[in-house]
């Protein structure tokens, strides 16, 4: 059972993550996997990465709810890309959870799993510090035949489902700026085509990786729920306001927090590789 503590600054993290997934179009897990890596690492739960990357999942489906919504009513979503873009992700995530499942990334070796998060936090922080000196962020106009090519839909939708399975994130971080770069969507309609995304290819993530996490004995689908029960209801209530802020803040504030967040999240899962390079070097 989770400690009162624990279960407080949970309900805590559910809501940034919420607010964050919601505004960026990229779900919580992000915030919530580091989260719970360093809430639960003093009690000796710091290597349960898949129980917390099932955990997640099934909270990213869940907290993107509130937001599509949100930004469904402000006329965002581009239905168009997300047709072709939705199955190729289906198709993603599973090959991801498969992935996320072999042996280098169980029992000792799942230090390699944080290691790798931690890279991609810094991707995303990466990305995000690009677009705060992108002073057309979010105001390009929309340009029908620059998303006809569906090809290209395909292509942003497969990497985006195979790393939401891979490392239990909602798979935004990657699709939010491909969006851009590769479809040519405005910011504003990047975030809310990837929301929609991530809502419909999330519940297939988790209901793979839960039952795949079980049968491997990594985790169980029971302490899946209790996590993500502590982690939902808040994170629901902060992807509307997320949503909802969207389309009426500018980003660049909002930008400069996440990419401190990322810093911060990404020198936590990294710390297994600075221990294996101080090791190495040590022994020399």
């Amino acid at each position: 059972m989770l400690g009162s503590m624990a279960h407080m600054i949970l309900i805590f993290v559910g809501f940034v993550a919420g607010m964050l997934g919601g505004l960026l179009g990229i779900g919580g897990s992000v915030v919530m996997i580091p989260a719970m890596v360093i809430v639960f690492t003093p009690a000796g739960r710091g290597d349960e990465i898949q129980q917390f990357q099932a955990a997640a999942m099934i909270c990213n489906f869940l907290l993107i709810i509130p937001a599509v919504f949100r930004h469904q009513k402000s006329k965002a979503v581009v239905w168009d890309v997300w047709r072709w873009l939705a199955p190729a992700a289906l198709a993603g995530i599973v090959l991801g959870v498969a992935a996320s499942l072999l042996d280098i990334f169980k029992g000792n070796n799942q230090k390699y799993m944080k290691i790798l998060f931690g890279l991609f936090l810094i991707y995303v922080a990466y990305k995000n510090f690009r677009k705060l000196f992108d002073n057309s962020d979010g105001t390009a106009k929309f340009v029908a035949k620059s998303c006809q090519t569906k090809w290209k839909k395909l292509c942003v939708g497969l990497p985006m489902g195979f790393s939401a399975g891979l490392l239990g994130i909602g798979g935004g971080a990657l699709a939010v700026p491909a969006l851009q770069l590769i479809i040519k969507l405005p910011l504003r309609n990047a975030i809310a085509t990837s929301a929609a995304t991530i809502m419909t290819i999330a519940w297939l993530g988790a209901t793979v990786k839960n039952y795949g996490v079980q049968a491997a004995g990594d985790g169980s689908i029971l302490e899946s729920l209790r996590l993500a029960a502590c982690l939902a209801p808040t994170a629901m209530i902060g992807s509307y306001f997320g949503g909802h802020l969207t389309h009426r803040l500018p980003l660049k504030i909002v930008r400069t927090a996440f990419i401190s967040l990322m810093i911060v999240a990404s020198f936590k899962m990294l710390q297994p590789g600075l221990e294996l390079l101080q090791n190495l070097l040590s022994s020399r």
